[in-house]
């Protein structure tokens, strides 16, 4: 046999060694511990999550561990998870502003974006518009009245540049004909102590933040952003059925593995998170705060990514938002 020939043969003998190496990896997996990425500072939704997630996946035989990376919005985390061998034991948990917004503000994210996918849904945290308890105002109809009577005068709170609440929020400005002004936070905790305490006027943020000021009579909550109405606040009526019909944003969350990830390390994952995300322990602490947990198939995740994508990337040209990266 020539040397070429050699090359050849070794060369396939080598590709073929790798493949039943990864075969065999998945069909043992997991054999050792599982890790999973949450890019925000613990204590918050994503925390709640990972470590929902964490002890589901470790009925699976091995120990699964919650990494907090936080920083630039979540694409610190991401960044490290994408850069991760494509075997399942690194996975990261993504809000839906890191995958269907971050991609078109900012350079990095977006390549982050195509070395990463999706491996299941794992629930929803509905938004309210939420307002001061000392604000004249009682319900959604009188709030929107009352921005038109002051245009350019408030300003509104937002989590931080590109999050879902700040694009939540462009959205229902653009939609109700309102002039209200951003204010950027860092993070959810300093912007409500702001509302409550009426430096803003209002913000659009999910349950985990405002359910317990709302509940103790700090904030009032006139609608909620999804389509239909949310289990922890059942009379907070929607936007769509008030003022703002067919309006409807609401924040998820998924989980998500370096691409190339192999299907029987999926085979095993995917009916695991549905499993947890089922459960009735799960359902509680989740629920106690506001979350609805969910599960889909990476393919669902795909295309909801798609939807909200081109809705987002409309509402953040006429709004100007930009990021520096």
């Amino acid at each position: 046999m020539s040397n070429s020939g050699w090359k050849k043969a070794f060369t396939a003998l080598a590709c073929g060694i790798c493949l039943m190496g990864t075969a065999q990896a998945a069909d043992t997996y997991p054999s050792k511990p599982i890790t999973i990425v949450a890019p925000y500072p613990p204590g918050g939704a994503t925390d709640l999550y990972a470590r929902s997630v964490a002890a589901g996946l470790s009925e699976l035989g091995q120990s699964t561990v919650v990494d907090n990376r936080a920083g630039a919005s979540g694409i610190i985390g991401a960044d490290y998870v994408s850069r991760a061998p494509a075997d399942g034991y690194t996975m990261l948990i993504g809000a839906s502003s890191m995958f269907s917004i971050l991609p078109l503000l900012s350079k990095r994210m977006e390549g982050v974006y195509q070395k990463i996918e999706p491996v299941s849904i794992l629930g929803f945290n509905p938004s309210y518009v939420v307002v001061p308890a000392s604000l004249p105002v009682n319900n959604i109809q009188e709030l929107i009245a009352y921005l038109k009577k002051n245009p350019g005068k408030f300003g509104y709170g937002s989590a931080g540049t590109g999050t879902s609440q700040h694009v939540f929020m462009e959205l229902f400005k653009q939609r109700a004909g309102v002039d209200v002004f951003p204010v950027q936070y860092k993070g959810s905790s300093p912007m409500v102590v702001d509302l409550i305490a009426e430096r803003v006027v209002m913000a659009i943020e999910q349950g985990p933040a405002v359910l317990s000021y709302i509940k103790t009579g700090k904030l009032k909550a006139l609608a909620v952003t999804t389509a239909k109405r949310s289990e922890a606040l059942p009379d907070v009526p929607t936007l769509a059925e008030t003022v703002l019909p067919g309006f409807e944003a609401v924040t998820w969350f998924a989980l998500y593995a370096p691409k190339g990830v192999p299907q029987n390390v999926l085979d095993k994952v995917v009916p695991q998170i549905a499993k947890t995300m089922a459960s009735k322990e799960v359902k509680e602490r989740l629920g106690a705060v506001g979350v609805e947990p969910a599960s889909s198939t990476p393919q669902a995740v795909v295309k909801r990514q798609a939807d909200e994508t081109a809705l987002w990337k409309d509402v953040i040209a006429r709004s100007k938002i930009s990021l520096e990266d």
